[in-house]
């Protein structure tokens, strides 16, 4: 009877070394043909990664397609991941410039939200409308620190590693980029209240 039990528990303890692996510890197995580390390494960044591809872009569908292609960009890249260097920033700059380049390539900027993802609310769950609004309006040079650094939650160093900028640079940019942020979402205070 106990030798059952821990035989059953021998599973699910090791599914929670698997989640309690690094990344990096993931891409090694990965590159090394693990597709269970491949897709543990999709899970643990899906969400992180469809939320920054609709801030980018504030479109459900289109930021379904930019995941995707960003985990596309991720598994063809795996092989050149430096394991010496932490995993995220190379992660969030493979990212940025995915959707940069997605951007170039397809998506105009919508001035309002797709009616389809305004009727649904889930992308935007926890997101304040005039917030969301604010963030579409900064130019990505601004707009890239911000998601990387508050919404992706990487450090300062993080952030100027993914981008290829000093930290002082980075610095900067997010305080531009919260200035213009509190400038727009003044002024849409602003044009509330005359309504």
């Amino acid at each position: 009877m106990h030798a059952e039990a821990a035989i059953d528990a021998l599973p699910m303890s090791d599914a929670h070394a698997v989640h309690a692996l690094p990344a990096a510890q993931l891409v090694r197995q990965a590159t090394g043909g693990d597709f269970d580390a491949v897709e543990m390494l999709f899970r643990r960044l899906q969400r992180r990664v469809h939320g920054f591809a609709y801030q980018q872009l504030r479109d459900a569908e289109e930021a379904n397609d930019l995941t995707q292609e960003i985990f596309v960009k991720l598994y063809r890249n795996l092989g050149r991941y430096d394991p010496d260097r932490p995993f995220e920033p190379w992660f969030w700059k493979l990212a940025a410039n995915t959707s940069i380049n997605y951007r170039r390539k397809r998506v105009p900027i919508p001035i309002e939200p797709a009616e389809e993802t305004a009727d649904t609310g889930s992308s935007q769950r926890g997101h304040d409308p005039a917030l969301v609004d604010a963030l579409a309006q900064l130019d990505p040079a601004y707009r890239l620190p911000i998601l990387l650094h508050y919404y992706a939650d990487l450090s300062l160093e993080q952030v100027s590693h993914s981008l290829n900028l000093s930290i002082p640079a980075i610095k900067s940019r997010l305080h531009r980029a919260r200035a213009q942020l509190r400038n727009s979402l003044a002024e849409a205070d602003e044009s509330e209240g005359t309504r």
